[in-house]
Order: structure tokens, then C-alpha cells, then sequence
């Protein structure tokens, strides 16, 4: 029953975090929103900091289950392209879900407050998905399927690369409209064209 309950005040919290910010959410919003008295809440957390600590651990343990997924395509029996580009597609993908931005902005407006957790989400989100990119590079650079000598920066590049430019206008001018699938795939495909010029033998 404990659990249950922590797991639906967990869920009220977040939606409210990411919907409304950390600031503007009271823990008796929290509180009516996962349906529970307010000693409900402080008998599972401590606090409102308490809660969001737990969110962001909760959410980077997700992340690396997705990015192990996302990056195993790189494992498949496809063309050296084709596998990137699917791979360039999933986290694309990933970094634009609306949950995921409004998360980073959540986690970038409360770094200054709570640097341990948002480090570790940094950690096991961006980070995680540059070093398992780089054990993928290796692997290829070793099978002689692309010539590596950095695969850690060529991973940077390839990661950035692929997310930076949609995920900073996501981020920065959310009036605008979601770019088209076809923007996208033509971004992810380009992006991939210059990496394997660059680093295919």
C-alpha cells in the first residue's frame, strides 16, 4: 500500500513539476492532484525537495533503459547507414518528447538548487548516451567497420550533431511548431552522410 501510494504521489508530482514548474507547485497541489491527504505526502516525503529528488532519480533510471535500446541498433545485420540513421531517428526522437523538454528545462532552472540530482541526471541521460555510443565506436572501429582513433569525441559529434540544433529550438522557442517528420529525417540523414564521410573506412 506504502509503495502504491508513493508512486501516485510521485506521478501527481511530476505532472505538476513539469506542467507548472518546481516553484509554483505547493505539496497540497500535489497532494488533491494524486488524490491523498497532505500527511500522505510528508509521511512518504520528507519534502517538496525530497519529491523532486526522487523524480529526477526515478526518470534517469528510465533514460538508460531507452538509450541502451535506442543505441543497440548499432548491433543490427543493416547497412552501416541504415543502422545509423535508425539510431540518429530513436534519439531524435527521444530528446524531442514533449516529457523530455519540459524535463530539461525543470532539471536546467533547478541545477543551481539541486546540483547533485540534476548532475546525475546528466549523468545517466546525456552523458550515459555519449559513453555507450563510444563502446559502439569502438566495437566498429575494432570490426573495421569505421576508422575511430577518438571514438569518445567522435561519439560528441555524432550526438550533438544529431539533437543539438532541434533540441535547443525546442527548448528556447517552444511557440514554434514541431519541425515536419520529413525536416527531421533529412536532418538525421545529413547528419549521418557527414559522420560516415568522416569516419567510415
Amino acid at each position: 500500500m506504502r509503495e502504491r501510494k508513493s508512486a501516485e504521489i510521485l506521478a501527481a508530482a511530476r505532472e505538476l513539476f513539469l506542467r507548472n514548474g518546481f516553484a509554483a507547485t505547493s505539496i497540497d497541489a500535489i497532494a488533491s492532484a494524486a488524490g491523498v491527504s497532505k500527511a500522505t505526502v510528508y509521511s512518504n516525503f520528507a519534502d517538496k525537495d525530497a519529491l523532486l529528488i526522487t523524480l529526477l532519480d526515478s526518470i534517469t533510471t528510465e533514460a538508460t533503459g531507452i538509450l541502451q535500446h535506442a543505441t543497440a541498433g548499432l548491433e543490427g545485420d543493416a547497412t552501416l547507414r541504415e543502422r545509423f540513421v535508425a539510431v540518429g531517428t530513436a534519439l531524435v526522437a527521444g530528446v524531442l518528447r514533449p516529457e523530455v523538454l519540459s524535463l530539461r528545462r525543470l532539471a536546467i532552472a533547478q541545477a543551481s538548487a539541486f546540483p547533485k540530482p540534476v548532475g546525475e541526471y546528466w549523468r545517466r541521460g546525456p552523458a550515459a548516451t555519449i559513453e555507450l555510443l563510444t563502446a559502439h565506436l569502438e566495437r566498429m572501429h575494432a570490426a573495421g567497420e569505421l576508422l575511430v582513433p577518438d571514438a569518445h569525441e567522435a561519439a560528441s559529434q555524432l550526438a550533438y550533431a544529431l539533437v543539438g540544433p532541434l533540441q535547443d529550438r525546442a527548448l528556447l522557442s517552444p511557440a514554434d511548431p514541431a519541425p515536419a517528420k520529413a525536416a527531421v529525417d533529412e536532418h538525421v540523414e545529413s547528419t549521418v552522410d557527414a559522420f560516415l564521410r568522416a569516419y567510415a573506412r
